[in-house]
């Protein structure tokens, strides 16, 4: 088997699997391909267990059996078409909104997007969905409730407002375009100008939004700045590399900002790479991070980046804890519609610091407050964050919080981080 490195993407390469073999009628073996290739490429190749590719209905079902766990609760198959609608344009197919479960066991959204049509229904973060198609969501249930990630897939849902104002509405599953940057703020105390934003993944699009967002906090003279990344599940190093170097400015410019170390079949592919200018950087002595179990993949690798350049402080809990990175293949053959994205190398920054497989440890511990807006400043884990930088005093107020761990999903679900 033979692959042509394409284009940076997904933490990762896109390959392009070349040659491969046929059965008497001409036909692929995909099973058969995709072991052969997590022989070959995976990190944990060998501590893989031997299995019979062919006594599985499909490579993702084959994926589940290759696996090393722990620590791999990553590598997934997929089909090009959703890979490459995600990674590209960044769109998927869904209703538009993020959730996750409170300690009472209610559905709440955590965000919607620009394009969903709650959006245009006036729903948005805190809202408490209570039915599904009149069923009641729960953490075993709620999957299957939602449905099947394809267009025109209907769904009734009865929404509870923060305000306890009841409504119910029916939507289709459609093309969901996503605004990566979530909102954005620039607060004034006293001489100082705190720039905010919440980033929700790192795609293709994500550069742009980057550029307005950072155009915008240097016009208006910002000297102290807070990412948000608690639902950020990580996404395209090279895009993750261009927000550190927005932040890292002329004290990372030219250094290593990451690290990949392969496995013993592929060390001469490891590389490093390199912070470098770029327009619209602040210049910043610190950055605070805010963070939950879902801030994963690229979103920590940001942080472990910048951490040998200036003072990182994280605010929320800490990360997710993947400090490795993936490849992505596909077939030649246009007609075979799979995307392979197994783990294939780990990251470590310019101290050789890696390995968080246990998470970050944030600096401080608050909740995520999802009764309350984003950047409102009485919302706990911003309120935290700008406590930490010394310019307000921070609130004692009691929050709401929620378990995303059983609603995320898995492989690319999780990289989109929303329904």
């Amino acid at each position: 088997m033979k692959y042509l490195k394409l284009l940076l993407v997904a933490l990762s390469l896109i390959l392009l699997i070349a040659s491969c073999e046929k059965n008497d009628s001409g036909e692929i073996n995909v099973n058969n391909e995709v072991y052969s290739l997590m022989q070959e490429h995976y990190l944990w190749y060998d501590q893989m267990p031997t299995v019979d590719p062919n006594g599985y209905a499909t490579p993702i079902e084959l994926m589940d059996a290759l696996r090393v766990t722990p620590p791999d609760k990553w590598s997934y198959v997929t089909t090009r078409t959703e890979f490459e609608a995600y990674y590209n344009q960044g769109a998927y197919v869904g209703f538009g909104f993020g959730s996750g479960f409170n300690a009472n066991g209610e559905l709440i959204i955590t965000f919607v997007f620009n394009s969903s049509p709650l959006a245009a229904k006036g729903i948005g973060r805190g809202w408490q969905i209570v039915t599904i198609d009149g069923q009641t969501p729960t953490a075993d249930n709620y999957s299957s409730l939602v449905g099947a990630s394809t267009a025109g897939v209907s769904k009734t849902f009865q929404f509870k407002s923060p305000t306890g104002t009841s409504a119910s509405y029916t939507f289709e599953k459609a093309e969901i375009a996503m605004n990566t940057v979530l909102t954005d703020s620039v607060y004034t105390f006293g001489a100082t100008k705190v720039g905010y934003f919440v980033l929700e993944s790192f795609i293709t699009n994500t550069t742009k939004e980057l550029d307005a967002v950072f155009a915008d906090f240097k016009s208006k003279g910002v000297t102290e700045l807070i990412v948000d990344l608690r639902y950020n599940g990580g996404g395209q190093v090279d895009v993750s590399n261009y927000l550190a170097n927005l932040i890292g400015g002329s004290a990372a410019n030219g250094g290593v900002y990451a690290k990949s170390c392969h496995n013993n079949k592929h060390s001469d592919n490891d590389t490093s790479l390199l912070f470098k200018s770029v327009t619209n950087t602040l210049t910043l002595n610190r950055v605070v991070f805010i963070t939950t179990n879902q801030s994963a993949s690229a979103s920590e690798l940001v942080i472990n980046g910048l951490k040998p350049f200036m003072d990182v402080a994280l605010v929320g809990e800490k990360t997710h804890g993947k400090p490795v990175g993936m490849y992505a293949f596909k077939f030649n053959d246009p007609s075979i519609d799979w995307m392979i994205v197994p783990i294939c190398f780990s990251m470590k920054n310019a101290n050789n610091e890696g390995d968080y497989f246990g998470g970050i440890p944030v600096n401080v511990t608050a909740a995520d407050d999802v009764m309350t807006n984003f950047g409102d400043i009485n919302e706990t884990s911003l309120n935290a964050a700008l406590a930490h930088l010394g310019v307000i005093t921070k609130s004692a107020k009691k929050t709401q919080t929620v378990d995303f761990e059983s609603i995320v999903g898995k492989g690319l679900g999780a990289e989109i981080g929303a329904w």
